[in-house]
């Protein structure tokens, strides 16, 4: 029953068609062609289809020129051509596609045969659609009443919870936090019934200031069973033990070849709860437990208490590192650049990719639309968002000379770029080769909504106290200096 959001047409299509369905969001899928033959859908070298929901925004106001529903997407290249189709209604209508993702409309198509001309659509390679699936879980979770499971594998994820300030000290260790009111169920091994399973209720809650790890043992016939503990791991020994007396050795090689360990009983080490967890209100006061993913800015859930009472000396963790002055010397930086510059690092087959030119060509004539410039509560004047940029868009290009390190040190006290620093930027500045010439590039690093000001980290090398450059740009996470 799954159906197409641009299209309308439920289940996979044909695979020289529409092709197979992909996942846009919860309960919202896409034919792969649907959302590829997109005229605002690139492809990047990873196989990622960047821009499907601005289409899809698009879409949902545009009919089709053969069908008369919403949901068209495909543009004739023509300028000023108005004609716009589906994905399927173009095949039917006889358009002209392209191999570098263009299309005509029979109105304005090329008369006779062409080299460029594509004349299968079947795409075997691996595609998907980019999306932040943690900003996806996020809004799941915070919904009052959910119609759906958040499951991985035999884990059914229910609620988060929550830790308070005076909670920080003593509920987590180096593997996993332990917040109050955390509660998930799994699917287990029954330590009563010979070959079967059963339902493991799995809650987190506080007794005299420590946490407490309590396991229902629901299971249909029988009465549940509660063991609690101080410890996961205390709490997952209690339970084994029967059912290592009931079975035999050779059984228990085979049916536990590896015994849980209580954090993974209660699910705290699943990677998708754990970035949830992280994003937890004050958690970077937990001074023993190793981040794995960091806070992430997308997942907002209330903040019960402010531990010292004022957002404004809440502590901050400080993570000072010499980094190269450069603008492409970090990792993100490198993934970037091999998306954009069109460099094959997968061992997949491409028919085409959207064209490095061609987004070039459209942020020059596009850039105006995306940013304009107004005073920055950073310093001086900035840019803000004309509307909502997506992820690994091209926002605009920097026009300005590219310097060796030792003269950007000297000129680091005299910037006067309108797009400000910050410690928790929006978007980095890439160095991208067009036509064999390097154009300095700022590309947004995660959906920014309209209104928003521009920022990047200028990774200026750190200085001795005498050169320090004060940061003014109120991150939670503000380095206190710009070098």
């Amino acid at each position: 029953m799954r159906k197409c959001c641009f299209c309308h047409e439920e289940g996979d299509g044909a695979t020289d068609g529409p092709a197979r369905l992909l996942n846009l969001d919860l309960d919202l899928w896409v034919h792969l062609n649907c959302a590829l033959w997109s005229t605002e859908v690139y492809e990047t070298q990873g196989g990622a289809l960047i821009n499907v929901e601005v289409a899809l925004h698009r879409g949902l106001l545009t009919k089709c020129s053969l069908c008369q529903k919403t949901g068209a997407t495909n543009s004739c290249n023509r300028i000023r051509c108005p004609s716009v189709y589906h994905f399927a209604c173009a095949i039917r209508a006889k358009c002209m596609f392209f191999k570098d993702k263009t299309m005509l409309c029979p109105l304005h198509k090329l008369k006779g045969p062409c080299e460029q001309e594509l004349s299968s659509f079947t795409v075997f390679r691996r595609v998907y659609i980019e999306r932040d699936e943690v900003k996806q879980i996020a809004s799941i979770i915070q919904r009052g009443e959910r119609l759906h499971m958040f499951r991985v594998g035999g884990l059914v994820f229910h609620a988060i919870g929550q830790l308070l300030p005076h909670q920080m000290a003593d509920f987590h260790s180096v593997t996993a936090l332990y917040p109050v009111g955390y509660e998930a169920t799994r699917i287990y091994w029954s330590l009563r019934t010979n070959n079967r399973r059963c339902c493991y209720r799995c809650t987190i809650c506080e007794n005299n200031g420590r946490p407490e790890f309590v396991v229902q043992v629901i299971e249909q016939g029988l009465e549940d069973l509660v063991f609690s503990d101080s410890s996961p791991q205390a709490v997952w020994n209690r339970i084994i033990e029967p059912v290592a007396m009931m079975r035999k050795e050779a059984d228990m090689l085979r049916l536990f070849p590896e015994y849980l360990k209580g954090e993974e009983l209660f699910g705290l080490t699943v990677h998708a709860v754990l970035r949830i967890a992280e994003s937890l209100p004050g958690v970077e006061s937990c001074q023993n437990y190793l981040f794995r993913y960091g806070r992430h800015p997308l997942m907002e859930l209330p903040l019960m208490i402010n531990p010292t009472g004022c957002a404004r000396s809440e502590p901050k963790i400080l993570t000072h590192y010499k980094r190269p002055h450069t603008l492409n010397s970090t990792s993100m930086s490198k993934a970037y650049q091999s998306t954009f510059t069109g460099e094959t690092n997968t061992p997949y087959s491409k028919q085409f990719v959207h064209s490095k030119s061609s987004q070039y060509r459209r942020l020059k004539t596009e850039w105006k639309n995306n940013v304009y410039l107004a005073r920055s509560r950073i310093q001086g004047l900035g840019l803000y968002a004309a509307k909502d940029i997506e992820k690994h868009t091209m926002v605009i290009e920097y026009i300005g000379t590219i310097i060796r390190n030792e003269v950007a040190n000297r000129r680091e006290k005299i910037y006067e770029e309108y797009i400000n620093h910050s410690c928790a930027p929006n978007c980095v500045a890439e160095v991208v080769t067009f036509d064999k010439e390097d154009k300095i590039i700022i590309i947004s690093s995660r959906r920014i909504p309209k209104g928003e000001e521009l920022t990047y980290d200028y990774q200026f090398d750190f200085e001795d106290d005498q050169h320090k450059i004060p940061c003014h740009c109120g991150a939670w996470n503000c380095r206190k200096w710009m070098n």
